[in-house]
């Protein structure tokens, strides 16, 4: 076991809340108001995700002390859900506004860019060193242990693989994830991570899962590169010239010979509705078959009521709650 304590963080938003919908259609012009990638709703929407994955959290990471959501003045009601099924452990979630994290960078506010909230993190309170990562939609699966993040010889573990540079920029020019002007697909992200903090050959393609962070990197980092923080809080949405803000220090880690890749998806399930028949079933049951630690159920608002249903009653099953 691990002789340091490891906090988990997790972004949230309840994309149907109406004052916070007010408040990004305030903002919500030109471009980013007809592009699904920058501002369509499944990017905001939470079908009760959250709640499983804070759940497989503590189920599956009971080593982790506490766990930080980040929210832009919501709280997800965590409460009740989690002391019937982990009684005395909602003292571990702590809600974090984006005013705390934003120190400093209050001109930035309001915001509705995930990149954004990951250049500033650090400035929560109380954090620990050691960070575990999640988006609201990766789960833990079984059973995982510190050393298989943060390696007892001091290395983080990444969980991903080198993907050429040159390759991913011909496929951005090739088949342009875009709408009008805009560029924002996911491997843009990470080269342009790549290239703001000195090129490469290669780059880190970050596969869906939880990410292992060190807080004081991105401290040092931002005193460093200033300009790198400016230019992802630049924008309330996201934009072309934003980056993948965890790329630049798994890159670095790797140039010091301190990471540890591994394949992304020898650990990880994925899930994406697929408009194929009985697709939702099939892969539950493929999934019942495996022991990855790790899954990552992308846009679940995509599916029927009915296979949200299915998905839903899955994860507790995994997980080992009940509603």
């Amino acid at each position: 076991m691990a002789d340091f304590q490891i906090d988990a963080l997790l972004p949230w938003v309840d994309g149907d809340d109406p004052v916070l919908k007010a408040k990004r259609s305030q903002y919500m012009t030109g471009v980013a108001a007809g592009n699904d990638d920058v501002a369509g709703a499944t990017r905001y929407k939470s079908i009760g995700e959250i709640k499983y994955c804070v759940a497989s959290i503590l189920r599956f990471a009971p080593f982790i002390r506490k766990i930080f959501i980040m929210t832009d003045g919501q709280d997800p009601g965590l409460g009740p859900f989690i002391e019937k099924n982990f009684p005395g452990q909602s003292s571990k979630i702590e809600i974090i506004d984006h005013s705390v994290i934003f120190k400093g960078y209050e001109h930035a506010l309001p915001v509705f860019n995930s990149n954004a909230i990951e250049a500033v993190f650090w400035n929560i309170p109380q954090m620990s060193e050691h960070i575990l990562y999640f988006n609201d939609d990766f789960m833990l699966t079984s059973p995982v242990r510190p050393e298989d993040f943060f390696r007892p010889d001091g290395r983080v573990v990444c969980f991903g693989s080198w993907f050429l540079t040159a390759f991913g920029k011909l496929l951005r020019a090739v088949k342009p994830k875009h709408n009008g002007h805009k560029t924002i697909g996911f491997k843009d992200l990470m080269i342009n991570g790549l290239d703001y903090y000195g090129g490469g050959w290669r780059f880190i393609n970050l596969g869906h899962t939880p990410r292992p962070l060190l807080k004081s990197w991105f401290q040092n980092w931002a005193k460093e590169r200033d300009d790198m923080v400016q230019t992802n809080i630049t924008g309330r949405f996201r934009e072309p010239f934003h980056f993948q803000t965890q790329e630049p220090f798994y890159i670095d880690l790797a140039r010091k010979g301190q990471l540890d890749l591994v394949s992304a998806d020898k650990m990880t399930l994925y899930f994406k509705r697929r408009n194929a028949k009985d697709y939702v079933a099939r892969k539950l049951a493929s999934f019942d078959a495996s022991a990855k630690p790790f899954a990552c159920f992308n846009s679940l608002d995509y599916c029927t009521p009915e296979e949200q249903l299915q998905v839903l009653s899955w994860l507790q099953k995994r997980i080992g709650v009940t509603e």
